[in-house]
């Protein structure tokens, strides 16, 4: 198969704040009230064209196994970049996509808090309550035509348009870079086509991205912090209620359009936590701290918004889960930190963290029956379908140690040295519960066992440097059905990434910068089960960028 698609989404960003503090003697009062809207006029694709491979008999295309060296560049036999390439003949116009429509946000929000300062007895306190709303409304008006061949009159074949652009070391020469027209060519002969034999095709609406929602947010607190000495212990409690309406298309298994359906829930948060921090030298501290917070769901996921890519098989579709609980978490963190003269610190703690309802992504593989988008599973043109779920609980602990420091004993050039490196250990389990249709305890989603970074810096002078090495084993992004295969859990690829940056500072507030990201051209990816399953591979090269910024020094002048 092979899709043209052009993006050109419309966004919209505008936000104002009024807000004040006002400090007294022994008190101080802040306050905030804001508005933000956002909003995307048509969708990150608005318009696809798709071909699909119903002019070829068959296929003899096969995974070359023996002459595949590396394992994100997957070989083929010469067969398949013949089939596809060559006869493009074989491939006719199978959907025209045309998205229209609009999808914003408004946020309303106010806050306010106050403080004041008095003696416990001897010792220094302060205490603090605060309280905040917001109202957020979010809404997808959005909606596509989707025009497929009605099977009368001459078809567009891939073949009628020729390509703009070539890349002779397409993914460094490991593949041939296939066809690629101009899709406002192929867009452009389609109009006229439909114009002048509207019978060629079939116009079948989608509206299955709408939702509307309404959130809103009631919080309050309390906080106090006393000071014994060599101990400062600071405790509250926090309050949030929510209140969630949702709006969104209701389908039967055919993909006809029932009706909307209205869904409201709400629930309150008690949230308490408690830091102790224990002074036991001048530059050497210790913190326990005992904390419950909470997720909620992405709005979106609640509201049941749709994606299908029916480009391939099978056929990928996204759900929201209108059923999704807020995710809870009790915490303990324990704390080392030391700080080096004359600047510097290390820091050393453990962290567990116990969750309740845990939302993650679950995929269902091979799916025979239901028509999501006017896609409709089979079982020659089965379906993948994700969905976030609440999965019953799951842990997570770990370890974690940094080293910052400011290299200025050492001698001359060489004091404008630095050094910033950390490093985390994570271990997790998830249990699923009994409707999951799992009982293995897999990590828990984006949960890397093996974390680190490694930033060597220098600063002398009109100089600023900074380079940056960072890493990230594999991890979890969905759940499948667990096994090592094709249709076990997703992963990350590992991903070990080189950045560097630098200023020089020059006169009058101006400054040369220059930086360069993904130095190594590191890949990024997904697989399913195992490596070798490939589901996604990216590599998108260095980026290298210089220019200069100005800062006006302004100064008084007699």
């Amino acid at each position: 198969s092979f899709r043209d698609q052009i993006r050109r989404p419309d966004y919209a960003v505008g936000s104002i704040l009024l807000g004040g503090k006002h400090v007294l003697t022994t008190t101080w009062y802040i306050w905030d009230i804001s508005a933000s809207r956002s909003s995307q006029d048509h969708q990150i694709g608005d318009r696809t064209v798709s071909f699909n491979a119903d002019g070829l008999p068959s296929s003899s295309c096969q995974y070359d196994l023996a002459n595949t060296k590396s394992l994100y560049l997957p070989r083929w036999t010469p067969s398949c970049f013949t089939e596809a390439y060559t006869n493009q003949s074989n491939f006719p116009l199978s959907r025209m996509q045309i998205s229209h429509g609009l999808t914003a946000q408004l946020n309303l929000q106010g806050s306010a808090a106050a403080a004041k300062r008095y003696h416990l007895g001897s010792h220094p306190s302060t205490i603090e309550i605060g309280g905040k709303f917001r109202n957020a409304h979010k809404f997808a008006n959005s909606f596509r035509d989707n025009y497929f061949p009605s099977g009368t009159g001459t078809p567009i074949l891939l073949s009628d348009f020729t390509s703009k652009f070539s890349n002779s070391n397409y993914y460094n020469g490991a593949y041939k870079l296939g066809p690629n027209p101009n899709f406002f060519d192929i867009y452009k002969s389609f109009t006229a086509d439909l114009a002048t034999n509207p019978g060629n095709y079939t116009l079948t609406p989608d509206i299955s991205s709408q939702f509307d929602l309404i959130e809103k947010v009631s919080a309050g607190y309390v906080m106090n912090t006393v000071d014994f000495n060599k101990i400062r212990l600071v405790a509250g409690v926090r309050f949030e209620g929510t209140n969630l309406d949702t709006v969104a298309p209701v389908f039967d298994a055919n993909g006809n359009f029932l009706g909307n359906t209205k869904l409201n829930g709400s629930y309150v948060k008690v949230l308490p936590s408690a830091s102790l921090r224990f002074a036991l030298k001048h530059d050497t501290n210790l913190r326990v701290v005992y904390s419950r917070g909470f997720s909620r769901p992405d709005p979106q996921d609640i509201a049941q918004a749709l994606s299908v890519d029916n480009t391939g098989n099978p056929i990928l579709v996204g759900l929201g889960n209108p059923n999704l609980r807020p995710e809870t978490a009790d915490n303990i963190d324990v704390l080392f930190e030391h700080y080096l003269n004359p600047f510097g610190v290390i820091t050393a703690g453990y962290f567990y963290k116990n969750l309740t309802d845990p939302i993650i992504s679950h995929t269902f593989n091979n799916v025979t029956t239901g028509t999501f988008g006017g896609s409709t599973c089979s079982t020659t043109v089965t379906c993948r379908i994700s969905q976030p779920v609440n999965a019953g609980s799951a842990w997570i602990n770990g370890f974690e140690a940094a080293y910052l420091q400011h290299l200025t004993f050492l001698p001359g050039a060489f004091a404008g040295l630095g050094i910033s490196a950390n490093y985390g250990y994570t271990a997790s389990r998830t249990s699923f519960g009994p409707d999951f249709g799992r009982t293995d305890h897999p990590r828990l989603v984006r949960n890397a066992p093996h974390t680190w970074n490694v930033s060597p810096t220098y600063d002398r002078g009109r100089v600023s440097i900074r380079v940056g090495l960072s890493y990230n084993a594999q991890n979890i992004v969905g759940y499948g059905d667990g096994t090592p295969g094709p249709f076990g859990d997703n992963y990350f690829y590992p991903h070990l990434q080189f950045d560097a940056q630098g200023s020089l500072r020059l006169a009058h507030g101006l400054s040369f910068v220059m930086y360069g990201l993904n130095i190594n051209n590191e890949v990024f990816g997904f697989y399913n089960g195992s490596p070798q399953y490939m589901v996604q591979r990216e590599y998108y090269r260095p980026t290298i960028a210089a220019g200069f910024r100005w800062s006006p020094l302004w100064e008084n002048q007699k």
